[in-house]
């Protein structure tokens, strides 16, 4: 090859080395949306700058939805002119009103001359009006369809408009990723739900089987987690909730829990005992005793005291630990006991896993009940053992009897 051959074929390899994505986009170009809420539509709530129905649809029918979008030039903390970044500067909000979630992300395009992208979709919380109505599978169905959106995209019920939980943070925060990170505290509170993303939601909804969903609701400019919706198998819907308390409960129950505090009180003197978790198992056993069917639940648990209010200063004794652990096991045993009952009686749903323990343990039976499930599983006895073991208790009071 003489000279110049090789040297254009050497300019013609560095062109296809240099040329880049063909479909690249600047990011200054796009909008990135972070988080979607959906509602239903108030009475009386006016469509104007917002997308359009299709036709005949009705009032009922009506989502909006809510999708916030970071900026990201913003997002670094600084402003455009060099000072501390404001929440204007780091998103911003728009809704859209419609039947259809994805004619609403389409909608958009009416008022931004920005491409709309969901590859950072971080959550979607569902308002409890809307979801009390429309099935979760509904809600959801174009997240799961779109490629452009993770499955890992998270999933939360709102006890009141979920737009709302995205409209305030603390300074230099974004909501969509305040919420998303609240999670990562599980191993702090046992008042937080595991995360549930749209793979996971998919399956128990294809399976009808009923399951939690954290219910997250703004206090002030902060977003709370407070309990849990109660999603029903059966009809794929919103029925109620567990309060922060009762989740605490179910934490127990499942074993999901990581880590947090557990609070007892002597029945003596009324004094404070605060235990830290450090682990905690739990096995949902089924019994069939002459054709009938029992549960047998058991909790395991070790941690440390961080408080012991004992009286005039009483030092931990062997005998007092003893008492403290009884007194840990009692409480265990009520909050598990008041969640099962809300469970069984109230809402007469199982979103915890005793039916999927029958049909591990004992299939046969399985396959007679499994229709009719959760009717059945709201009369079934069940009973509690717990051990609670203090491991560790501090610096303090350690002399022993």
């Amino acid at each position: 090859m003489n000279p110049r051959m090789r040297g254009t074929a050497g300019i013609l390899t560095l062109c296809l080395l240099l040329s880049g994505c063909w479909s690249s986009s600047a990011v200054e170009d796009l909008d990135m949306e972070v988080a979607v809420a959906l509602d239903s539509v108030e009475p009386h709530t006016s469509g104007e700058g917002q997308g359009n129905s299709a036709t005949g649809s009705s009032q009922e029918s009506k989502l909006a939805c809510t999708f916030q979008i970071i900026n990201p030039t913003g997002v670094g903390g600084k402003s455009a002119k060099g000072g501390q970044g404001k929440k204007s500067d780091m998103y911003y909000n728009m809704t859209a009103t419609t039947d259809s979630v994805f004619e609403a992300v389409r909608a958009l395009s009416l008022r931004t001359n920005r491409q709309i992208i969901g590859h950072h979709l971080k959550v979607i919380i569902i308002g409890d009006q809307l979801a009390h109505t429309r099935k979760i599978s509904e809600l959801t169905d174009m997240f799961s369809r779109d490629n452009d959106i993770r499955l890992s995209t998270l999933v939360l019920i709102s006890k009141g408009q979920a737009k709302k939980v995205l409209e305030e943070a603390p300074p230099d925060q974004i909501p969509a990723f305040l919420v998303d990170n609240i999670f990562k505290n599980r191993k702090r509170n046992i008042r937080i739900w595991k995360p549930l993303n749209i793979a996971k939601i998919s399956g128990y909804l294809h399976s009808n089987t009923s399951f939690l969903l954290q219910n997250v609701i703004p206090l002030g400019k902060e977003p709370l987690f407070s309990g849990t919706g109660v999603i029903k198998g059966e009809t794929g819907k919103l029925i109620g909730y567990l309060s922060p308390q009762e989740l605490e409960g179910v934490n127990w129950l499942t074993g999901n829990g990581k880590g947090g505090v557990l609070k007892a009180y002597d029945p003596d003197n009324h004094s404070l005992l605060t235990y830290e978790i450090k682990s905690m198992e739990s096995k949902l056993i089924p019994k069939m005793t002459n054709g009938k069917l029992s549960y047998l639940v058991k909790i395991n648990s070790t941690g440390r005291v961080t408080e012991a209010f004992t009286p005039h200063g009483l030092v931990l004794s062997d005998s007092l630990l003893s008492k403290y652990n009884h007194m840990l096991e009692k409480r265990v045993e009520f909050l598990v006991t008041e969640s099962v009952d809300k469970l069984q009686h109230n809402l007469r749903a199982d979103p915890v896993g005793f039916g999927k323990s029958l049909h591990i343990h004992h299939p046969a039976e399985w396959k007679k009940v499994k229709d009719h499930w959760e009717e059945t599983f709201s009369q079934i006895p069940i009973t509690y053992e717990i051990k609670i073991l203090i491991e560790e208790y501090g610096a303090s009071g350690t002399t022993t009897d």
